[in-house]
């Protein structure tokens, strides 16, 4: 190497210990450190990783330990109260359990277990009913009639849905015969019924309502929707329209 090579050689040394002192500084100590406490026999080095793995393992456990204590719910813990079991047993019950509702609801019970949606809870649908269920006879609890399910409800479960099994059925709301799943189906049962089809001529009489109202001669169920005009009875009411039975 020439004088000249020496010379930068030395003068980039400078300027790089210069630049980074610190860095140099800690480098430094580090190897002091691994100087002083490297093991000079097999033995040593034996015991070294030795507790190396000592402390590792000493460590998973006190972790593991705390996260049992933070998150398990078996644990009780003054770290989340409001997690511990006897917390939770100590909470009011507020739904009932289908086991209840046959006392009362003897038909509405049976067609619900006999067909589709057989094994699905009363309270999933109507919500909890505990205070009712439990209620004695003649409180104001007991007498409450019950919530009509909405349709939020019934699509929570039938509206068609990605990875859905196949043995449930799915539609598409939009393309469905009419917005309100009750005005067709029997929410216990789950069948839906055609619409019976307009047999009569039409020509010459008065509005659809003026018979099938409320207070027609031939009056519609309760369930049916108040429509405005004929041709909306015609939207499920005329030939080929409606859902199947099933």
């Amino acid at each position: 190497m020439s004088r000249m090579e020496a010379l930068r050689t030395t003068v980039g040394r400078l300027i790089a210990s210069r630049a980074r002192p610190g860095v140099s500084r800690a480098w430094w100590r580090a190897k002091q450190f691994w100087v002083s406490v490297r093991p000079r026999t097999r033995r040593e080095a034996t015991l070294g990783l030795a507790g190396i793995g000592a402390a590792a393992a000493a460590l998973a456990i006190v972790f593991f330990a705390g996260a049992m204590v933070l998150w398990s719910p078996y644990v009780e813990s003054v770290v989340r109260p409001d997690g511990n079991p006897r917390t939770w047993a100590a909470l009011t019950p507020t739904y009932a359990g289908s086991s209840l509702c046959p006392r009362c609801h003897a038909v509405e019970s049976t067609k619900a277990s006999t067909a589709a949606h057989a094994g699905i809870g009363c309270e999933s649908c109507h919500g909890a009913l505990g205070d009712h269920a439990l209620a004695s006879p003649g409180t104001p609890e007991m007498e409450a009639r019950l919530a009509v399910p909405k349709d939020q409800i019934c699509t929570t479960c039938h509206v068609t849905t990605e990875g859905r099994p196949a043995t449930v059925r799915q539609i598409v709301p939009a393309d469905h015969y009419v917005r309100f799943c009750l005005q067709c189906h029997d929410p216990h049962s789950a069948l839906a019924r055609r619409p019976p089809v307009v047999l009569h001529p039409r020509a010459n009489l008065p509005p659809c309502v003026t018979c099938h109202g409320p207070d027609g001669f031939k009056a519609r169920n309760q369930r049916h929707p108040t429509v405005a005009s004929d041709e909306l009875c015609l939207d499920c009411h005329a030939s080929g329209r409606g859902p199947e039975d099933r």
